[in-house]
């Protein structure tokens, strides 16, 4: 039943022959090492981040991967776990093929749990507390020291599991600094290949 207390606003139908076109795609803001670091950080509180079940197959995964524009998918269960990734590296050319190859399946046999990568694999992460009241150069200090191209964000919820936040980026920041990012090394860990993120 509708709620008399509150007005319905203005509206109108789109003129016939009045172009009407889509939102431009915002551009990371601009950064020097003095901004807050959260401004720098890829949020997955704000953009969830494509995911895709492990069993669903590849055929499939390389069609959300194509239709969202995207080079990587989160791989997770029902119950909202993250399991893994998976790049499109894994689910094209010979990769898949080698895998196929190993298990004794035909490479159409296979699905995403048997390509992803691994969440267990050397993940490095900070923690959503820390990076509020830090700034971009705390971040790049942070990057430099584990040797990573990027870090996950997590925060606890009350049973004091990690809820993934975000990620940051050094690629993305170096373009946000105005700087040129450096080419990266081709990665084979979960933790390496998340570096993907946002591109």
């Amino acid at each position: 039943m509708p709620d008399h207390s509150f007005k319905s606003l203005p509206w109108t139908r789109l003129r016939r022959g009045v172009p009407c076109y889509l939102p431009k795609p915002l551009l990371p803001a601009s950064l020097d090492a003095s901004s807050p670091a959260l401004q720098a950080m890829t949020d997955f509180r704000q953009l969830a981040p494509v995911t895709i079940s492990r069993d669903a197959s590849l055929d499939e995964a390389n069609r959300v991967m194509t239709l969202c524009k995207m080079h990587y998918l989160l791989v997770g269960d029902a119950q909202r776990q993250l399991l893994g990734i998976v790049t499109e590296a894994g689910t094209r050319g010979h990769r898949p093929l080698a895998a196929a190859h190993a298990m004794g399946v035909r490479p159409g046999e296979l699905v995403v749990g048997d390509v992803m990568i691994n969440k267990h694999d050397d993940a490095e992460v900070m923690h959503l507390k820390d990076v509020a009241g830090a700034k971009v150069g705390n971040v790049l200090a942070t990057l430099k020291a584990l040797g990573t191209p990027h870090c996950l964000v997590v925060e606890h919820d009350e049973d004091d599991n990690h809820i993934l936040c975000g990620v940051f980026l050094l690629a993305q920041i170096e373009r946000q600094l105005g700087l040129e990012p450096q080419a990266e090394a081709i990665a084979h860990t979960f933790s390496q290949v998340v570096s993907s993120l946002g591109h």
